[in-house]
């Protein structure tokens, strides 16, 4: 029997559940989308200070060039044409206290001579990795994250068939393992430092295929940042017919016969229809908004024990000087570590914006720091607004006087702050414990994303979904875009209907 599902309803505006719905509007559903926050994005974000943008997600985006698998899904969502894409020369340096500096330069051949040039004992080890480099340039992940069926899961293996080999060698490694045979410190200890706050268990397999995009011009940095790449995709869903209701914070989902029936908002409004899909906060989704009804030992399991993305305080700054010919990211030693909040940090990480025009007036530059935070010790602090005000500002003066250390006479020349901690994200997002993004990515759930991933159901509750990076393990911006596309093309599939991209 077909399926009755012209109707749906999404939680949740951010990348997830904006690609989710123009999915469904492209293949003839009726869907509304329902947003806490007035604009669209969620956690894909910036917000304007004074004259500066001040980005708060993307700082590299997948599928970037038409040779790229994952162009794709931006082509079907019409987010690439005529969008400039800055592709990075370098995408981080680590400096360490000796004043020697590892650059992770994208070319790969500059790389290796990079390397090598820092650590000729290490040749062998440059080599090996220089080499899996180059084998990753023919690794993609596919645009069907989770198969569905017989079919799907052949033509998976058809399309992953050629990156075999280094798959499965790399699979289990973690960055800290490799990193760990370099002789050379500045190499052992910077490599890790690829990606800010990754796990001890972060898999290697994914600064390879990081890398190899870069070099391929496959991943690159979205000009204008991500609220303009979210209000582009919210433009073309509203194209397409779909609606968005903002300040429309959902507090229940209605279920009737273990069915997912509507929703209920802050406001008291009943909202009803078909399905129910959530792009929203796992924790929040599950254990409020259902109550904790439709859980097993799997599902706690995952939300007791799994490791979640950290909290983190991002302290931006607009400032009256070029930042141009530094490094876009550089990870440095403090000369006396800092405690910001209630957690001490011996480095700090500083990135720019200099090479997208639209951050910050000519001549000027963003400046962005991000560091760990503790969501209970902020949280606390919340509760009593004057205490909460002068940790920011205490965050703020330690970082800005690190900065002017480190680059004599900045502080003079700082025109805008801005502190966002794990309250703002919370705030804004209701993402779990204000964190930036959803599960940690480890050498375990990339296993998950290469199998069958998580459920994006439910046991026991018929009519509802769950997208987005609570879902889908490392889920960024292109996961949680793939994830909108891929359940409409269940729910299609289900229906006996074919599935359209446009």
């Amino acid at each position: 029997m077909e399926l009755r599902t012209e109707s749906v309803i999404i939680i949740g505006a951010g990348i997830a559940g904006l690609s989710c719905g123009c999915y469904a509007q492209m293949n003839g559903y009726r869907s509304r989308i329902f947003e806490l926050h007035t604009i669209p994005g969620g956690l894909c974000t910036s917000w304007r200070r004074k004259g500066y943008v001040f980005d708060g997600s993307i700082r590299y985006l997948t599928g970037t060039h038409p040779h790229s698998r994952v162009h794709q899904v931006w082509e079907e969502l019409g987010l690439m044409p005529g969008r400039p894409i800055h592709y990075y020369d370098e995408f981080i340096r680590f400096e360490r206290t000796d004043g020697r500096a590892f650059c992770l330069y994208t070319d790969i051949d500059r790389l290796e001579e990079h390397m090598l040039t820092l650590s000729p004992q290490d040749e062998g080890l440059i080599r090996e990795f220089a080499a899996a480099l180059r084998q990753f340039r023919d690794v993609e992940m596919p645009v069907d994250l989770t198969p569905a069926d017989a079919r799907e899961w052949r033509q998976m293996g058809q399309e992953m068939l050629p990156a075999l080999w280094p798959v499965l060698r790399w699979r289990g490694v973690t960055v800290r393992e490799f990193a760990a045979r370099f002789r050379d410190p500045l190499l052992r200890e910077g490599l890790p430092e690829f990606f800010q706050f990754s796990p001890p268990d972060f898999p290697m397999m994914l600064v390879l295929m990081t890398i190899a995009m870069m070099h391929d011009h496959e991943a690159g940095y979205p000009i204008g940042g991500s609220l303009a790449f979210a209000q582009d995709l919210a433009r073309r869903y509203t194209a397409l017919g779909g609606e968005i209701q903002y300040r429309a914070r959902v507090t229940e989902i209605l279920v009737e016969d273990d069915r997912a029936v509507g929703v209920r908002l802050a406001d008291g409004s009943e909202h009803r229809a078909d399905l129910v899909i959530s792009a929203a906060d796992g924790h929040s989704t599950i254990f409020d908004l259902l109550g904790g009804r439709y859980v097993n030992d799997t599902i706690h399991a995952y939300y007791d024990h799994l490791p979640v993305a950290k909290s983190l305080i991002q302290v931006s700054l607009g400032v009256n000087a070029d930042f141009s010919a530094e490094p876009p990211s550089l990870s440095f030693p403090l000369p006396r570590p800092i405690v910001l909040g209630n957690i001490w940090h011996h480095r700090l990480v500083v990135k720019h914006y200099c090479f997208d025009p639209t951050m910050a007036p000519p001549g000027k530059s963003v400046l962005s720091v991000w560091c760990e935070a503790d969501y209970d010790y902020w949280r606390a602090m919340r509760a009593h607004p004057e205490h909460y005000r002068a940790a920011k500002e205490l965050v703020a003066a330690q970082v800005i006087t690190a900065l002017d250390e480190r680059y004599p006479g900045l502080r003079d020349r700082i025109e805008v702050v801005d502190v966002a901690t794990p309250i703002t994200y919370e705030r804004y997002t209701a993402n779990w414990r204000g964190a930036f993004a959803g599960w940690a990515l480890t050498t375990r759930k990339m296993s998950m994303m290469m199998g069958r991933g998580m459920s994006k159901t439910l046991p026991g509750l018929r009519g509802f979904y769950m997208i987005g990076q609570w879902v889908e393990p490392g889920g960024n911006v292109e996961l949680s875009a793939a994830s909108g596309r891929d359940i409409i093309k269940d729910i299609c599939g289900a229906a006996g209907k074919p599935f359209h991209t446009g």
